[in-house]
């Protein structure tokens, strides 16, 4: 029986307890209070796991000084209720009985000893959730808390959203009145009909001023909400770093939000640099800080400079600054004197602590400009920079003899699977061939120094070859080749899987799959040229991202990824014969769907209202096809429980079937775009809560169309039969294609079945 008011003056003093307000985010302070409530699920297990925990703590007492380090990371309310009688001297471990490297090795050395102990405790009581794990490997007690920690979250979370929501478009309603009346003002001032005119076609024309637009969809690939969620994130992973090995993996294929992008790029940077007996990455944030000021102080003395942005080769980091932002076309929105002024001292300050400098660093800096960029400290931003950058030259970018290897390998592989390609590109690259040496730097001619360092190097058959200018994205690493959003994307997905060779090689096949079609309408050396160097910009990041995904990911075959790319091929004449772009519409008949079914896992509760509300389940299904939506249908009819059987003690597995339901799904393309090589079925399980609450259960992904060919004649075939999917948990992915075939379990693992 719980004491009603013990139990609300414990209420009341968690909420004002500042130690109850770890993250200082509202909405995630809330969710923490409330599992912290003397009714909480998390109260039993932390009665099985202290006492145990506390029992092998205190095995370790017959050193002082590990005793003393041990309870202060405890805390103080563990030792108020384990360790009274031990003794409490914190002076033992300062000066003069310990020194600050002493005391740090050994808070590492506690630190992880506490985190082993503590998950095999946790393992023993069956409280250790692992990500893979099935659900008979946790307590009872460790799966209440899960679902009862999903669902303050999931909460908490919609409510800040939905208030941040409101608050934007109470924002936007007082902007519309400011507006309004600014106009008011503004035609009253004007009087006459002709002043009043002069001034609507100015506001005219400022808002018909051009606008570029890199994505051609209405979705962004990140918008505020991400960058809200993110923000939540990072206040997360600063309890605990290590976890963002699992955020890198769920958002593998996605492109970050500005924020976890820069913790991410961080972290990999420093995980590099840490050696292997430093644990806390802070610390080795703040050493390489340290060193790299050291080292711009010593290389100021040893080229007797007064300011490290007066190197030298001031005037030749800035000509070529100049000469590579003026005529690299991917870089030309970046041609202002305030970004350029800021590149060349960024370039300089990386000289006086490295005493070097190439001008693919140019290229290599633009990213770091981007996520780095720190309005408030702009002193401060340059060494910051440029001390990231050099940590990417020594520990990212790829030896040379790694990127000859992955260029060689495209091109090999190509060879092999796509010989009509290969051959075309071979044939076409040696008519009309005038090379521009500016064209490619020395180090992507050869590995021979000695063979780089002649003048007829230039002359030499390799240097019309393509895949020199594979060399080059990658020497470039994409910078200057592509948009510079699409640039953020790949270099997000390099730095998640700490810049492993084989992801390089995945960007560089998908970026020219996605160009196939634009290479076989050219002729010759020069208009091979301008497509390895010019188009990859026009691509859309949504197109790279799909494409990439489609590889990375899905290993899947390239020939699918011509038809992904969005950007219409412009007809051509070859040999006076017109070679059209495959860019049509695409008619299909309609499908049926029938008998569809679910099985469902679900938590068995005391309270009804928290139960699975099975006859207000709704499955959505849409086709896609072609990088775009094809068509929608959803269910309407209740659905039916056929068998209802428990899985283990408060677990209930659901067979729930709707078989009234006879769905028609009309497919058809809103716009002219290329024939999709594959039509799939994205469906989306729903729960409507209540009238303003819906949740999404899960997702999943199957083949509608799959693609024949009879003779000469390309036609589909529908799919037929019975089709069985597990359901992934959650809202679906951006695109279709980053959804896997198999999902990861966690607490549920629901299934879907569905006949046609």
């Amino acid at each position: 029986m719980i004491d009603s008011e013990n139990t609300n003056e414990k209420e009341k003093e968690i909420e004002r307890n500042p130690k109850y307000l770890s993250f200082h985010v509202p909405w995630l302070d809330s969710s923490h209070q409330q599992t912290c409530l003397p009714d909480s699920p998390w109260q039993k297990i932390l009665d099985d796991l202290e006492p145990t925990l506390a029992n092998r703590v205190r095995q370790q007492f017959n050193n002082p000084q590990r005793r003393q380090m041990l309870i202060e990371l405890l805390g103080t309310q563990f030792q108020g209720k384990f360790f009274k009688t031990e003794p409490d001297n914190p002076s033992i471990l300062n000066s003069p009985n310990m020194t600050e490297e002493e005391r740090r090795k050994l808070e590492n050395e506690a630190k992880s000893w506490l985190q082993i102990q503590t998950l095999k405790v946790a393992t023993e009581i069956g409280a250790a959730m692992k990500e893979n794990d099935q659900m008979g490997h946790v307590s009872d007690d460790m799966t209440k808390f899960l679902e009862y920690t999903n669902q303050i979250v999931w909460k908490a979370l919609e409510r800040y959203l939905y208030q941040y929501q409101q608050k934007e478009l109470q924002k936007q309603e007082e902007q519309k009145v400011q507006e309004m009346n600014k106009y008011k003002h503004q035609n009253a001032l004007a009087g006459g009909s002709k002043l009043r005119s002069i001034l609507r076609d100015s506001r005219m024309h400022s808002r018909k001023l051009p606008i570029i637009r890199e994505s051609s969809t209405s979705h962004p690939m990140t918008s505020q909400y991400s960058d809200l969620i993110s923000n939540s994130i990072i206040t997360l992973l600063k309890q605990d770093l290590r976890r963002i090995t699992f955020i890198k993996e769920k958002l593998f294929g996605q492109q970050l939000p500005m924020a976890l992008r820069q913790i991410s790029w961080t972290e990999c940077l420093f995980r590099f640099e840490k050696k292997p007996f430093e644990s806390d990455l802070n610390f080795v944030e703040l050493k390489t800080r340290r060193d790299f000021a050291s080292g711009i102080t010593r290389g100021k003395n040893e080229l007797k400079l007064s300011n490290p942005l007066n190197t030298p080769i001031k005037n030749l980091i800035e000509n070529d600054v100049i000469e590579t932002y003026s005529k690299t076309r991917a870089l030309q929105s970046y041609l202002e004197e305030y970004h350029l002024r800021f590149t060349i001292k960024i370039l300089n300050v990386l000289y006086t602590y490295k005493k070097s400098y190439e001008p693919y660093f140019i290229h290599w800096l633009l990213p770091f400009q981007l996520t780095y960029f720190d309005e408030a400290n702009k002193d401060e931003e340059i060494y910051v920079i440029a001390m990231h950058l050099d940590l990417f030259i020594r520990h990212c970018f790829p030896k040379w003899s790694n990127v000859f290897t992955i260029a060689n390998k495209i091109i090999s592989t190509m060879s092999i699977n796509d010989s009509e390609f290969y051959y075309h590109l071979k044939k076409i690259s040696k008519i009309n061939a005038k090379v521009n040496p500016k064209d490619f730097p020395m180090e992507i001619l050869s590995l021979d120094e000695k063979q780089t360092s002649k003048k007829n190097i230039y002359e030499h058959e390799l240097i019309t070859d393509p895949v020199i200018f594979l060399r080059k994205w990658i020497c470039e690493m994409f910078v200057g080749i592509l948009h510079s959003n699409s640039v953020l994307y790949l270099w997000d997905q390099f730095f998640m899987i700490k810049w492993e060779m084989i992801y390089i090689e995945y960007a560089c096949r998908a970026i020219i799959y996605l160009l196939r079609d634009n290479f076989m309408c050219a002729e010759n050396y020069e208009e091979m040229r301008k497509i390895f160097l010019d188009e990859p910009f026009q691509l859309y990041t949504s197109d790279i991202q799909t494409a990439f995904v489609h590889l990375a990911l899905k290993q899947d075959d390239p020939k699918y990824i011509p038809a992904m790319n969005q950007r219409a091929r412009s007809m051509k004449l070859l040999n006076n014969i017109p070679i059209l772009s495959n860019k049509q519409k695409l008619y299909l008949e309609s499908i049926g769907i029938k008998d569809i079914s679910l099985n469902l896992i679900t938590l068995v509760t005391k309270d009804p209202r928290k139960d699975l509300q099975y006859k207000s389940i709704i499955v959505e299904i849409e086709a896609h096809g072609g990088g775009e939506k094809l068509g929608h249908i959803s269910t309407k009819s209740i659905p039916i429980i056929q068998k209802r059987e428990q899985l283990k003690p408060g677990w209930d597995k659901l067979i729930i079937e709707i078989s009234n339901e006879r769905l028609i799904l009309s497919v058809k393309q809103a716009r002219q775009s290329s024939i999709p090589i594959r039509i799939q079925a994205l469906i989306t399980i729903h729960q409507h809560i209540d009238v303003n609450t819906e949740q999404i259960l899960g997702h999943c992904r199957f083949p509608l169309y799959i693609p024949q060919k009879i003779g000469n004649l390309d036609t589909w075939d529908v799919t037929f039969g019975p089709v069985q999917r597990a359901l992934h948990s959650g809202q679906s992915p951006s695109s279709i294609d980053m959804i896997s075939d198999i999902p990861k379990t966690f607490v549920s693992d629901p299934e879907l079945t569905e006949q046609q």
